[in-house]
């Protein structure tokens, strides 16, 4: 009895967390090439970031879903979408989430927190590698290895630097989860 129940909640949790996934709108992209080892090239539409620094990734995160719960001048509730984009630099995560289609910088609600920057980002070019499951130390320094040799391997100019894309929250299970490591080229 027990072992049925437990895989009930499991199933539950598995069609919960497919379901989440499937229901969050995410940025759109073309691919242009596939350069093997889960590596892609991709064209990316312009998209509006709100972003905040802070010194762990949840204090960035709690800063700016707060702005999207409605913490801004006008009260309005936002969409979340997918992917939450991160980078860490020493002690301070970047943090962005990507609004919905039909706000930018110009219409976007006013923040009440200083800390929150919001910005137009033109079209671009990434580059990209998948993987799934929690994120990791570990697991982003083997897939940044295998970014930086297709990268090397194809001729590839990068511009910025190397960044987290995560598209699900963390209750869902992690088989499902998807996260990808990329960086933006010439």
């Amino acid at each position: 009895m027990i072992v049925a129940t437990l895989l009930v909640l499991v199933a539950i949790w598995f069609l919960m967390g497919v379901r989440i996934s499937m229901g969050t709108e995410q940025v759109n992209y073309t691919v242009i090439e596939e350069l093997g080892g889960g590596v892609e090239i991709r064209q990316y539409e312009g998209n509006t970031f709100i972003s905040a620094d802070a010194g762990g990734s949840n204090s960035g995160f709690r800063i700016l879903s707060g702005y999207i719960f409605g913490k801004n001048e006008q009260n309005t509730k936002i969409a979340m979408t997918a992917p939450v984009i991160s980078r860490q630099d020493g002690d301070v995560m970047h943090m962005s989430f990507v609004l919905p289609e039909g706000y930018d910088s110009k219409n976007a609600p006013t923040p009440m927190d200083d800390d929150i920057l919001i910005h137009d980002v033109p079209p671009r070019k990434l580059v990209a590698i998948k993987f799934s499951g929690y994120v990791t130390d570990s697991k982003i320094e083997s897939h940044r290895a295998i970014l930086e040799e297709k990268i090397s391997e194809n001729g590839l100019d990068t511009k910025g630097e190397v960044f987290l894309m995560r598209y699900n929250p963390p209750w869902v299970p992690p088989l499902i989860m998807k996260n990808e490591l990329a960086v933006e080229i010439e």
